[in-house]
């Protein structure tokens, strides 16, 4: 897709300059030439315009990203479609995003970090109270404007949302969208996402926040699935500075389940808050709403860490109906132990306490493009509008796919993985990375040519079933007369034509 020349007009606005390029298209400042104002326009790139059910969700989320009326959410003025391009029309925002912060100042106080995330998690409250998931909370979507100590907060990027409430599943079709820093394990094993799932990311950007690393940044792709699905959150306090409340803020953030999590965004606020030592700087007024809408004791009459299971939203927008509360505020269950159970794992080496400054200038879009970790996009094939709700796998499918594909590797049987693979697989590795069959044999084609494989062994192999399935292991390749190659794999496992099939293979290498 060409981008759109400065000068020219679009959608009724004259574009003035390229604010950013993302995973879902390019953001453009611009001019609203009716009312003279500055806004930014989201362009959607062709691969997602050109989907017809993508289409149809990007109308319905729109109108509803732009019925949110909340301070914290970038508001919507315009969406549409012209010269068969679909675009949003939104606020501009001059200022930075958390992700530019951090890299330019380092990690951020406590006590701003904690401010900050209230503010984004006030957004969160009135987008799922819409019925809306966000899906990639992370840094670069965090627009920030003012002083610190006097900053206001925008949450950005609404344009890879997901109905929660949705019968028709038009964006559970097969795709994981977002930015694996920051991915909660159900998305990443393409189970279906709620507003706990926006919690857990919320979770994580606090963790950067505070410490000015991402949780489970790893050497690859791969390597980073792989830990937010297996390895308990690390302890922020581990960074000098840190208090040690915000490790069991992080810990339930991120729990593994999202039953262990709090139940909604404003009770994650308000555990940092706590942990920050600033509960009392939530307003009166803020206070006063949580309990006239029977959410819970104030705040100040909690434990820090929200252990007591209610759920406190920090926003100014109710639900529209009680159904619609009922159906997208969950209750997390008690999990009181949680700060024990973090205190018990090993503690991974203390991370530096500042990050390098990248020093150029930065005038951030309603949308902000994060540098760090691009945006995959992942097609599980085994979903299709004709089979919207495939019979869902059981783990003795999963394990029974994951044998096959050690046997057919070990073996050098590139045919017999063909028929495990699914059309549109993607194989992740620290130096390389392949989408769709014919890649992925090619890759495994030259591995068996580069060198004799004896035997391909998976090690305590752990399987669970589902409408996307997930293999987790540890394996040993056998080569001849060349020493053992140990590491990690992931499969993930869908449905195509009915029968299980391999659509990602994420493979992590012991350095």
């Amino acid at each position: 897709m060409a981008d759109l020349q400065v000068g020219s007009e679009f959608a009724g606005c004259r574009i003035e300059a390229v604010a950013g390029r993302g995973g879902m298209g390019v953001i453009y400042r611009a001019t609203d030439l009716s009312l003279g104002r500055p806004v930014a326009v989201k362009l959607i790139a062709a691969e997602y315009a050109a989907n017809r059910e993508f289409r149809e969700r990007f109308s319905r989320e729109a109108r509803l990203t732009a019925a949110i009326d909340h301070p914290n959410v970038i508001p919507v003025y315009a969406a549409g479609e012209e010269d068969d391009r679909l675009y949003l029309v939104m606020r501009y925002v001059s200022g930075t995003d958390l992700h530019h912060l951090l890299a330019t100042a380092g990690r951020l106080e406590p006590t701003r970090a904690a401010a900050i995330i209230t503010q984004v998690a006030a957004g969160l409250d009135a987008a799922h109270a819409a019925g809306l998931v966000h899906r990639d909370v992370k840094p670069a979507n965090v627009l920030i404007t003012g002083e610190a100590g006097s900053e206001h907060v925008y949450l950005s990027d609404f344009g890879i949302t997901r109905l929660e409430d949705s019968e028709t599943h038009i964006t559970d079709s097969g795709e994981w969208v977002g930015t694996v820093d920051y991915m909660a394990p159900e998305h990443l094993e393409a189970h279906r996402t709620d507003a706990r799932s926006d919690v857990y990311s919320l979770g994580g950007v606090l963790y950067t926040a505070l410490t000015g690393a991402p949780p489970f940044r790893r050497g690859s792709t791969a390597a980073t699935i792989l830990a937010h699905l297996k390895d308990q959150p690390p302890l922020p306090s581990l960074t000098t500075g840190v208090p040690a409340a915000f490790d069991a803020v992080v810990a339930r953030g991120m729990a593994k389940s999202p039953a262990d999590r709090f139940a909604s965004a404003g009770d994650l606020a308000i555990a940092a808050l706590a942990a920050a030592g600033t509960l009392d700087d939530l307003s009166a007024t803020e206070k006063e709403k949580s309990v006239a809408r029977g959410d819970a004791a104030p705040p100040s009459d909690r434990s820090p860490t929200g252990d007591g299971g209610a759920t406190v939203v920090i926003q100014s927008q109710k639900p529209r109906d009680a159904g619609r509360q009922a159906r997208t505020r969950v209750a997390a269950s008690p999990r009181p132990q949680a700060a024990t159970a973090v205190a018990d794992q090993p503690q991974p080496p203390k991370r530096p306490n500042s990050r390098p400054s990248l020093k150029r200038p930065f005038i951030t879009a309603i949308v902000a493009v994060s540098v760090v970790v691009a945006v995959i996009v992942i097609v599980f094939a085994g979903s299709s509008t004709q089979n919207s709700s495939p019979k869902p796998l059981s783990a003795g499918d999963v394990r029974d796919v994951a044998s096959a594909f050690a046997a057919a590797y070990g073996s050098e049987n590139a045919t017999a993985l063909e028929s495990l693979l699914t059309t549109n697989v993607q194989r992740i590795a620290p130096r390389d990375s392949q989408r769709g069959r014919p890649a992925v044999l090619a890759a495994y084609r030259s591995q068996f040519a580069e060198s004799k494989i004896k035997q391909y062994r998976l090690i305590d192999l752990r399987s669970v079933g589902g409408e996307a399935g997930r293999a987790t292991a540890s394996y040993e390749v056998t080569l001849d007369a060349k020493p053992p190659i140990t590491g990690d794999v992931m499969l993930g496992i869908v449905r195509q034509g009915g029968e299980p099939r391999i659509s990602l293979i994420a493979a992590e290498p012991t350095d």
